[in-house]
């Protein structure tokens, strides 16, 4: 048992640090990527890149994203699957706090966005102006908030998840509505949240499932 208790305070640990590096890095990726990166999105334009974005994009939006963790919890309920169940509540749980710190954070800052048509892309403070909540996304961040809970409950799935959140994210900067620096911090917030809440998972209201695995 207390093997166990110090290898998930070590796993921890390392997420807090690997986080905390991208969170240093993130001034420095602003000023030295974000730019050039930018500039050179129109040159990866092709058919067989629009279409697959064309799929993996909806599935960052934030209602797709909650309607699916919502019908997993149910499925997880009605099938006796507590694991299931469990995962799919408490990422509903990523979701919505990750969620509410992105967007407090996108209308403080006021960035705008790559295509809102304005010559900077330094932030203007809060608004609520459309086209100005750049900074961080939001689909890194409920992609990457979900499937860090999702990992957690299936290890083996942790890769296909991280892969998949990746790809959702780059087509953030493939579509031009993101820079570098947001998708980064989105990802950022999700991790550090999701990795925050499982240290407290089994305190969070109706998460306990007394059913057994069938």
């Amino acid at each position: 048992m207390k093997r166990f208790k110090v290898l998930v305070c070590s796993r921890l640990g390392s997420r807090y640090l690997q986080a905390t590096a991208v969170g240093f890095g993130l001034p420095a990726t602003a000023f030295l990527v974000d730019h050039h990166v930018h500039t050179w999105s129109p040159s990866w334009k092709m058919l067989p890149v629009d279409m697959f974005i064309g799929v993996v994009n909806p599935i960052g939006y934030g209602m797709t994203l909650l309607v699916v963790t919502m019908a997993l919890w149910a499925l997880g309920w009605c099938a006796k699957r507590p694991r299931l169940h469990q995962a799919a509540w408490f990422a509903s749980w990523t979701f919505l706090v990750a969620g509410s710190i992105e967007f407090a954070l996108k209308h403080l800052v006021g960035r705008p966005r790559p295509n809102a048509g304005t010559m900077s892309m330094l932030p203007i403070g809060p608004s609520y102006t459309p086209e100005f909540d750049s900074f961080p996304s939001g689909h890194a961040t409920s992609v990457f908030a979900v499937a860090c809970a999702f990992a957690y409950f299936y290890p083996r799935l942790r890769w296909p998840l991280y892969l998949l959140a990746a790809c959702i994210s780059f087509g953030r900067l493939y579509l031009d509505r993101h820079y570098v620096s947001d998708v980064l911090a989105g990802a950022f917030i999700g991790i550090v949240v999701t990795t925050f809440l499982l240290q407290y998972k089994d305190s969070l209201p109706s998460f306990k499932f007394s059913r057994t695995e069938g």
